[in-house]
């Protein structure tokens, strides 16, 4: 039977584009979280949607409500398969496509997301309890499937189709979809668990790709053996000697001391279980796959998460490996013993071997001390010759130095002086060059200026002249203006005063003409003529006349 195994695991040894796969979906699978139920449920909007699925596990299909204040547009969000309905008929987004692409849409009131479906892979745990062994053993086996609905472009992932998230909707739902997973996982298990003992049923696990890997290349390094019924063939208890007599002694010892005494078959059979165990979830996620590909959801992978035997059966397997570790350990023990006295002895031994050389490297270490104080008085005396030669030599060296130094800077001093000296001469002979130039230009500026202010004196002369000579008739009509006011002035104060007695000079001629003027204008003062205005009057008629020839006699 074990060579028919190995045999077998030839023709099953996987290709490395399943090892890939595997892989992949193993990392891909790691982050999501296992649920034992799979629901559906009414959401206030599909605003929301993210937030209702992230905290529900076991969500996958979602029925979403439309938005009071968005009633002429509605959106699809990332990471679903959304269905349209108008007026509670489905709405196909293209011919043949009933899956609306997430982003913002408008429409009537009436058009909305009636249904919303995960796109993520979600993991249900289907844990079958009372499943009886070949050898009647009750055990209990939690299987975990990873699975999705096959609701996307068939150009982008071949073999699924958009028509089945509608079917998957509302033919499949996700409650009678979980009822069919729990119906055929747990007739799979039970028939599995029926077919293998107890002591095979830990085989039953799901593995790494890598460690697989290890387990089969171990079983096809030992499956030179023919099949026990083929002719020829080799019996099993023969098998067995031959690959016990393929290890050396020294091996079988030392590996008897780490992993105890017990059947040399044992780690190939479970190497076998492990291997069926692989090849078992292989096949449940085919034959599901078979089931529910049509309904429109796939499994990506089944996971045999733990298996529980009785109490009793543990402990019993306990006992097995217990007895094992036991004799192991003593065999360790007496091996410790044996190693320590065998320590003790060569350390003695090794102890005296190391007394015996140091006396003797004692003894030549003295010898050859002594030949190196010699070799070193030696060298000293050399070095102390040396030594002397190059104080000497660096003292010479060093006059050589001082005396080139002095001569250099004497140089150097010299040619600084004269450099100096020429800086200077040339200097002072720029200087005087330059203030020669410099008091020539100030002349000239000086001549320049003196002459343009004797043309703008000149000018400003004659413009003075000029406007005197249109001035002159106006002043002269001003002074006579004035002088003529000063006289009306005059001739007001007189005319005013009453005390002013007027007289002629010549027979009494003028004053008897003002005295008649005066009484007219007195007369006239009925018509009121007033004191002032009379006064003004005898002013002006005196003056008028020219020939005012009279004596003023003004009172106290």
């Amino acid at each position: 039977e074990t060579s028919s195994k190995r045999q077998k695991l030839q023709e099953t040894k996987p290709t490395p584009s399943q090892v890939h796969t595997n892989c992949t979906h193993t990392e891909k699978m790691a982050h999501l979280k296992p649920t034992e139920t799979l629901t559906s449920k009414d959401i206030r909007n599909v605003g929301i949607a993210n937030e209702e699925f992230g905290k529900d596990k076991s969500l996958l299909i979602a029925r979403p409500g439309r938005d009071l204040f968005g009633c002429f547009w509605f959106t699809v969000p990332e990471g679903f398969y959304a269905l349209v309905t108008s007026h509670g008929a489905d709405k196909d987004y293209a011919p043949g496509n009933p899956v609306w692409p997430s982003g913002l849409y408008f429409g009537p009131p009436w058009l909305k997301v009636s249904h919303l479906v995960t796109k993520q892979s979600m993991m249900f745990n289907t844990p079958v309890k009372g499943c009886k062994t070949k050898d009647n053993v009750t055990v209990q086996i939690d299987v975990a499937l990873t699975l999705r609905v096959m609701g996307d472009d068939p150009k982008v992932i071949p073999g699924d189709n958009p028509q089945n998230v509608r079917k998957f909707v509302h033919e499949v739902t996700a409650r009678g979809l979980q009822t069919q997973l729990y119906d055929a996982q747990a007739e799979a298990v039970r028939t599995l668990a029926r077919s293998i003992t107890h002591t095979e049923v830990f085989g039953l696990r799901s593995v790494s790709t890598q460690e697989l890997t290890g387990v089969r290349e171990k079983l096809f390094a030992c499956a030179e053996f023919t099949p026990p019924t083929a002719p020829g063939s080799t019996p099993l208890g023969e098998i067995r000697e031959v690959i016990v007599e393929e290890k050396l002694p020294e091996e079988m010892e030392e590996e008897k001391d780490l992993v105890g005494d017990h059947d040399i078959l044992d780690e190939d059979e479970a190497g076998f279980n492990v291997e069926r165990g692989a090849n078992v979830t292989d096949t449940m996620k085919d034959r599901l796959n078979a089931q529910f590909k049509a309904q429109g959801v796939e499994i990506l992978d089944v996971i045999i998460k733990q298996i529980t035997l009785p109490p009793e059966i543990q402990l019993q397997m306990s006992q097995k490996t217990m007895v094992i570790s036991q004799n192991a350990e003593q065999r360790m023990k007496q091996k410790y013993d044996m190693l320590m006295l065998n320590q003790s002895e060569a350390i003695k031994n090794l102890r005296q071997f190391n007394s015996e050389q140091e006396m003797e490297l004692m003894e030549n270490g003295q010898l050859i001390a002594m030949g190196e104080s010699l070799d070193l008085a030696l060298k000293r005396a050399e070095g102390k010759a040396v030594l002397t030669h190059i104080m000497t030599q660096a003292k010479v060296d060093v006059a050589m130095v001082n005396a080139e130094s002095n001569n250099t800077v004497q140089r150097i001093e010299d040619r600084t002086r004269l450099e100096k000296n020429r800086i200077i001469l040339t200097a002072e002979l720029d200087a005087s060059k330059r203030m020669t130039d410099v008091r020539a230009n100030v002349q000239d500026i000086e001549a320049k200026a003196e002459l343009a202010c004797s043309n703008l004196s000149a000018k400003g002369d004659k413009a003075i002249f000029n406007a005197y000579g249109i001035s002159a008739p106006m002043i002269r009509v001003l002074n006579e203006f004035k002088t003529d006011r000063r006289k009306l002035r005059v001739q007001d104060a007189l005319a005013s005063n009453d005390k002013v007695v007027i007289t002629g000079t010549s027979s009494g001629k003028a004053a008897n003409q003002m005295m008649l003027a005066d009484a007219a204008l007195a007369h006239a003062h009925k018509g009121k003529v007033n004191d002032k205005a009379r006064s003004s009057m005898l002013s002006e008629i005196a003056v008028a006349s020219g020939k005012a020839s009279i004596r003023l006699h003004a009172g106290e």
